[in-house]
């Protein structure tokens, strides 16, 4: 804080000088140098008074308002400057500005072995994601090294955890590995939400899982979707924790999702957004299945999810299934511990809700070695993939992100 200096009162001084001057001069200095009467004496003496309490009072005003001018300047410079704020762009706007159909696609082409990838330096192909083939070392089935590797260009090793289950069939104890990214919260992070795909594969009615099992669309649509959410989500900050998931085992009746969901259930988890096989679209009339339930939870994230899609133009239809939901999908491992969860599918059951998808249109290659990215309508499944990952970010409180000039 700056304050103004008194300056001295020059002219006021010297008015009084002359004054005084001027008397002392009409009083011994007059033309006849006689001595004054007591009279003049004490007139002059008055006149001299009256001067100097003039002057003073001149220098008190003059004190005076520059105090006020002090006071004045004190409190205009007491308030801050404005800082010019950065520039930011939205969002969701920031996301899709930096996503296209053709990085979407890519993903997947690299998860169902149509792309060589590349792992350690070395050239492989993703030709199966069996969960059986993924964790007994097979050199087709390197789905989760190349998702961890892919995921460790973006995020830290700290945000990164590989969470081990046991998982016992008929013949055999399996230890699997879920994949989980942990984006901290900043303003709430005790509540968390999640975005989760499954990344295993499989065939069942043709072919051997152990060799050959693309899963394009079941489910490289979702994955394909996690790892666009990953990367760019890694350039975002967030008010609630943003957990991203990738499960595996769901092939086998959801073991993933039901080893995190009994882990996790005293997590504060308000929110899951499943995304799971959503490539299907032969008749294109853009509508797809929302798993939701029976939990008001559900009912409120499915609610979002139709809101988000409404208000960006995505141009998508839904069936809103609740008590006839399909079941064998990853919502219902969170829906049996009371966690709010909601799947996004393809019209993949016959049943329909009003205003929904209508007659059944799904997948001709469903779990046969068929699913492979031909098959896939892909605007149709980005645009799904946009709708799950939007609602994420307007769940989780996403921080508009700065514009770097």
């Amino acid at each position: 804080m700056i304050k103004n200096k008194k300056k001295p009162d020059w002219i006021l001084l010297f008015i009084l000088v002359l004054i005084t001057t001027a008397i002392v001069g009409a009083i011994f200095l007059s033309p006849h140098l006689r001595t004054p009467t007591s009279v003049e004496t004490q007139k002059a003496l008055l006149i001299l008074t009256e001067a100097a309490e003039t002057a003073l009072s001149m220098q008190q005003a003059e004190s005076q308002k520059a105090a006020i001018q002090d006071q004045a300047t004190q409190e205009i410079e007491i308030i801050p400057s404005p800082i010019p704020t950065q520039k930011t762009v939205n969002a969701v706007e920031y996301f899709r500005n930096n996503i296209s159909q053709e990085s979407y696609a890519d993903w997947i082409r690299k998860l169902s072995g149509e792309k060589p990838v590349l792992i350690g330096g070395q050239e492989y192909k993703i030709e199966t994601r069996y969960s059986y083939a993924m964790f007994t070392g097979q050199q087709n089935a390197k789905a989760k090294e190349f998702l961890l590797e892919t995921i460790r260009q973006w995020m830290p090793e700290n945000q990164i955890t590989q969470e081990e289950y046991v998982y016992i069939d008929a013949t055999s104890e399996n230890k699997w590995i879920n994949i989980i990214v942990t984006f901290p919260g900043e303003i709430k992070p005790e509540e968390e939400v999640l975005f989760t795909a499954h990344y295993d594969s499989c065939v069942v009615f043709e072919g051997d899982p152990m060799k050959y099992a693309p899963g394009a669309n079941d489910n490289g649509t979702g994955v394909a979707t996690i790892l666009e959410a990953i990367r760019i989500f890694s350039q975002m900050k967030f008010d609630r924790t943003v957990k991203i998931v990738l499960f595996s085992g769901e092939e086998n009746f959801q073991q993933g999702s039901k080893a995190y969901a009994a882990r996790h259930a005293a997590d504060n988890i308000i929110g899951v957004i499943n995304m799971d096989m959503y490539g299907t679209d032969k008749d294109n009339d853009r509508c797809f299945e929302m798993y939701v339930g029976e939990l008001s939870g559900s009912h409120q994230l499915a609610d979002l999810m139709i809101q988000t899609i409404q208000q960006n133009g995505l141009n998508l239809k839904y069936d809103y299934l609740t008590g006839d939901a399909y079941s064998l999908a990853d919502q219902t491992s969170f829906w049996n511990v009371n966690i709010p969860a909601v799947t996004a599918m393809e019209n993949f059951l016959p049943e329909t809700t009003e205003g929904g998808c209508g007659v059944r249109d799904r997948t001709d290659f469903w779990h046969l070695p068929g699913d492979t990215t031909e098959s896939i309508n892909l605007p149709y499944a980005f645009d799904i993939g946009l709708a799950g990952t939007f609602t994420v970010l307007n769940l989780a409180g996403a921080h508009p992100v700065p514009i770097i000039e």
